[in-house]
């Protein structure tokens, strides 16, 4: 696990400044709600109060018909949503083809079309987040119990081979590298490859390369490469292309975000 910006102590971060973790296809942000406007996200994203309840919009086109209080919420991929956040949120983005957004939809005590509500497990997922934001716990200790709350497949060891090609694609992501260069390395066909690669990462070879894209900018802005640096460095057009990706993917600009004053997280540990 790697941790860039300003160093992460053994047990805590500071709590004012919010948190980032890239964990393999998913990201974890916890920290002040952003007052988002009605959006859509490309991925799944499961909504959690930290301190205090939230709403979440009955209509996000009509305000009249009210908002709906709770804990937890899922918000399914490309749903037009809403929320009133009170308090510090804790949103974990789930990749719409991964296994996890299955895993996780069986989680919620209240199903629906749009947004599903109230998670089986939720007071003790709400703990495990608190006590990572309030630095009760480091988030090496906090991602096994969180996986384990959530039904999310965690890798720890790994086909070398296929560790190298992850490597490959975190350290190296400006690379217009492709799934039959990777196979060819490994020494497997390319429809292998694709196969053991999903089984291991829980998404598709393109999608997990664009989440190590993101992760990479968002390493980068928070070691103080501005965003345009950051989009190039990580093998991304322009600016212009990473703000579209970010909006995709999270439903906001990477520079609403304020990259510069986060930490951050490469949560990932792979054994071979």
């Amino acid at each position: 696990m790697r941790a860039c910006g300003q160093p992460l102590s053994e047990t805590s971060y500071p709590e004012r400044r919010p948190l980032i973790v890239f964990w393999g296809a998913r990201a974890l942000y916890i920290g002040p709600a952003m007052g988002l406007s009605p959006h859509r996200n490309a991925v799944a994203v499961l909504a959690i109060g930290i301190d205090a309840p939230f709403s979440v919009a009955i209509n996000p086109l009509d305000p009249n018909h009210g908002y709906k209080s709770c804990q937890s919420a899922l918000i399914h991929p490309n749903k037009l949503h809403h929320l009133r956040l009170g308090g510090p949120m804790a949103f974990l983005y789930l990749d719409v083809l991964s296994l996890d957004y299955a895993v996780v939809r069986q989680q919620l005590k209240q199903p629906g079309v749009s947004v599903s509500f109230e998670l089986r497990d939720e007071a003790a997922i709400v703990e495990c987040l608190a006590n990572l934001r309030h630095g009760t716990k480091p988030w090496r200790e906090t991602r096994p119990t969180l996986a384990q709350l959530l039904g999310l497949q965690e890798t720890q060891q790994i086909d070398p081979r296929i560790a190298a090609s992850i490597s490959i694609l975190r350290h190296e992501p400006s690379r217009d590298i492709d799934a039959a260069e990777l196979a060819r390395t490994a020494e497997l066909s390319v429809s292998r490859f694709l196969h053991v690669f999903k089984a291991t990462t829980g998404v598709p070879f393109r999608r997990y390369r664009t989440w190590c894209r993101l992760g990479s900018v968002v390493r980068a802005a928070v070691d103080g490469t501005s965003l345009t640096g950051a989009a190039h460095a990580a093998g991304l057009a322009s600016s212009a292309h990473l703000s579209a990706a970010f909006r995709q993917m999270f439903g906001v600009a990477p520079s609403n975000l304020k990259l510069q004053h986060v930490q951050f997280i490469e949560g990932d540990e792979i054994s071979i």
